[in-house]
């Protein structure tokens, strides 16, 4: 099932010669400037993760965020035996 994201009015006011730019720049990405804007501020929290801005409500919690780069560095990585639901559960601990 689709969901729909709510949109809403947003009016800045910027140099003359900026948004000339920005239209630029939307028109050789193919978008629209406000769909350009959008773009830049989620490039933006994909390239600068040490501010960890949420966007949307579906962002990890902190704990999961630290679960994850923790995870990920392997630090506690060790060696999961599946032979047997026992082995398995005497190697997680």
């Amino acid at each position: 099932m689709k969901t729909t994201t709510t949109r809403s009015i947003l009016s800045v006011r910027i140099r003359e010669d900026i948004k000339q730019q920005a239209k630029i720049f939307a028109e050789k990405e193919h978008r629209s400037l406000s769909n350009f804007i959008e773009y830049l501020v989620l490039n933006w929290k994909k390239t600068h993760k040490e501010y960890n801005y949420p966007i949307s409500n579906h962002e990890p919690n902190q704990e999961t965020v630290r679960a994850i780069e923790e995870s990920r560095s392997g630090h506690f990585a060790g060696t999961i035996n599946t032979n047997s639901l026992d082995d398995f559960i005497q190697s997680c601990e």
